[in-house]
Order: structure tokens, then sequence, then C-alpha cells
């Protein structure tokens, strides 16, 4: 089925949302910006919810005024091409104001009085290309690339816009060893994946081996860092300290500097732990943690209970694991959250907010030009009056904008 319609807004996952008038079902488009006007065909793809389903553009009839032709000639509208920069078709103060829309929502969502929280607007990243120091690329011996959205098939590329310098050479380093026998047949998937990363030289790229997390975008990540400095040194009591999810330190440089008597590090990956420990950071003690184990915060209240200052930086799952954290965590002061997921830091903020905490800082930072992902970062005290809150009501919800999970 065909219809005509126009893209209303941007679905959580970053889609365009297009109503059609025919069925008065509300469809999620890739490759579609606020604003397009056009021709879509409806696609056989499964939706856990009968309000919505997915369409594709076949026919833009009126481009939206924030519309540009993309830099990437590997974007285009095809089947199975390449997905990673899906939002390039948007200039970049619209997309910066789309990321802000994300935060927003999310949190009003969940209950929270926006016009009260005072959202910054989004700390643009300094550069739009050449931005990226990772990547993971997939290959299947033949070709290399990256897993176009919602298939199992390759991409494939020879060369990335938005990688720096160091990650493209090593990137055309990789496509000078195909084809490669070796590097055929997968254990669960037809390909193997590798990762780039700017501080690794030729000879030392290895396939399926992951490396430790680090921030993708390193003036972005140099900017996450001042913020959380200053937010430290306006805390000048001395204080102990406890980072959740501190992978190899980035973050962790920063607490250590401050004036935090002591900081307990806690982080899942042995990998990354070895080599925050190698860095030998002064008052930081590195310890393996599964930080999503049911009983996570009885196992860590003996060590970590009378802790004043909490930072933590989790993956798109977020906290997760709420009961008993507060139980855990009984001395805390002052929680400082930097998240990569809009839906779960709204979740985790609104917890914490139920249990006495207020807001006192929102900040925005876009480290994944051309993509949704935003950076949301925040200060959380037990003793201040800002961030007044209201009780979630089902009413505040635009359905249409939720997403298929």
């Amino acid at each position: 089925m065909k219809f005509t319609g126009t893209i209303s807004h941007l679905s959580q996952k970053g889609l365009g949302v297009v109503k059609n008038t025919q069925n008065n079902l509300s469809y999620f488009v890739y490759g579609a910006w606020p604003g397009d006007h056009g021709e879509f065909e409806v696609i056989d793809k499964p939706l856990n919810n009968k309000k919505f389903a997915y369409a594709k553009l076949v026919r833009l009839l009126q481009s939206s005024g924030q519309r540009q032709t993309p830099p990437c000639h590997y974007v285009t509208a095809e089947d199975h091409a390449c997905t990673g920069c899906p939002w390039m078709i948007a200039d970049y103060t619209s997309q910066l104001e789309q990321k802000r829309n994300r935060v927003v929502y999310a949190m009003r969502r969940v209950g929270f009085d926006t016009a009260q929280l005072a959202i910054s607007h989004v700390h643009p990243s300094p550069k739009q290309l050449g931005y990226r120091n990772r990547c993971q690329i997939k290959t299947d011996g033949m070709q290399l690339g990256f897993v176009s959205e919602d298939s199992h098939q390759i991409a494939p590329i020879e060369d990335c816009l938005v990688l720096n310098d160091a990650c493209r050479a090593l990137l055309k380093s990789v496509q000078q060893q195909l084809p490669n026998p070796e590097w055929q047949d997968g254990l669960t998937q037809p390909w193997h994946f590798i990762d780039l990363d700017d501080d690794l030289q030729p000879q030392e790229i290895a396939i399926d081996h992951k490396r430790p997390f680090k921030q993708g975008n390193t003036a972005q990540s140099e900017w996450m860092q001042n913020w959380l400095e200053e937010k430290l040194a306006a805390r000048p009591l001395a204080a102990k300290a406890v980072e959740l999810f501190c992978g190899s330190g980035n973050f962790t440089s920063i607490i250590a500097t401050s004036n935090c008597t002591e900081v307990l590090a806690y982080e899942a990956d042995a990998t990354a732990i070895e080599q925050l420990k190698a860095r030998h950071l002064p008052k930081v003690k590195p310890r393996i943690a599964d930080l999503y184990d049911p009983r996570i915060w009885k196992q860590l209240q003996p060590q970590a209970g009378n802790a004043q200052i909490l930072v933590l930086d989790p993956p798109r799952a977020g906290l997760k694991k709420h009961q008993g954290f507060f139980e855990c965590f009984k001395a805390l002061q002052a929680i400082y959250y930097i998240s990569c997921n809009p839906e779960t830091f709204a979740r985790d903020a609104w917890f914490f907010c139920q249990h006495g905490w207020t807001i006192d800082d929102i900040q925005l930072a876009d480290l994944f030009p051309h993509t949704s992902h935003v950076e949301t970062l925040a200060v959380f005290s037990s003793d201040s009056a800002v961030g007044r809150l209201h009780r979630p009501t089902s009413t505040g919800i635009r359905m249409e904008n939720l997403d298929d999970d």
C-alpha cells in the first residue's frame, strides 16, 4: 500500500513519523526528516503495537527546509545501504534541536515538569566529520563495512568520513587485506568484527577482539571531563567517592585530581580494570564488579556504603538495578550522572527524585553528529530546592512518538 503524507516529527529512535489518513495509522520511516512531504510505501516489518507500522520513502515530493545533500555518498535510501549516519540528510543545527527534543520528551514522559528543569541546548561537536576515534567494522573476508539497519547484511564501504585520519588509515589497511579466507564464516554471524581505534598500529588489528570502551569523540570527551571537574570543584569539602561503570578511567582521572579522599572505581570489564590499574592514579582503587548483578548493592555496601560522592557513566541500559541502591549508599550527598540514553536516564532520574533527590543541572552534548545519539550530564543533590517534579500522567504521553521497544 502506498500513501502520501508529511513527516510530523521524529521518533525516539530518530525515525521520521508520518500519519496515513487512509487508515489513521502512524508509520516510522527511515531516512526522513520533519517537513518532508512524499509518497510512502508500507513495508512488512514486525511491530508489537498495532497502532503503528513501518514504511519507506519511495518519492520525495517536497523536501524539508532543513534537508541537505549528505556529504557521504554511502548515505542513500537504497535497501541495505550504510545506515551509520542516518541524520546526515539534515543540517547540523536541526540535528542538535532534535537531540534536545529527545531528552525533553523522555523527561516529560516519565513525569518531569520540563519547564522547571532548564535543560540546556546541546553542546555541539567541534567537528561534524573526522571526529570518531574508534569504530567497529564487519567483514566476511570478501568485503567490509557496517551492518545495514534491520538486516543481516554488510553494507560495504571503502572509506568513512566521520572517522579521524588515524582510523581512516587503519580502515584502508584492513581493506588492502581483502580478500582474506581466514576472515570468512563467523561463529554466530556470517561475518567477523574488527575494532579500529586511533591508538592502534596496523599490525595490532585483530578479528573478534573487543577493545575496552572509550568515548568515541575526543574533543567532546574532554568537554565532559571539564564539566565534571568544574562540578566536583564546586563541592570543596573532602569526601569519599564511588565511580560506577568506570571503564579504563576516562572520568576516574578527573575524580582522582579532585578533593576526594578516596575513589572506589567499579567496572565489569577485567581488561578495562587492568588498564586503569596500570595508570596508577592517586587515591584510586579499581575493582571488578558486575553492576547488573541483583545482589550488587549488598556486595558493595561494606566498602562503598559511606561514600558521599557518586559518579556513574553506564551503558545504554542505565543504572537498571534500583532495589537496594539507596540502602547501600546512605551517606551520599551528590550524584554525577553521565548518560548515553535519554530514556534510561529519565527513568533513573525519576527514581532518584522519588527518593528525595533533586536535579541541580542538566547539560547535553553531541558526541556523534549525524546520529540520534545525545549525551546527558546531570548533577543530583539531596539538599537542593532546584528541579521540581510532578507525578507522571498517562495523558501526557504522545503515543505516536513511541518506538517498538
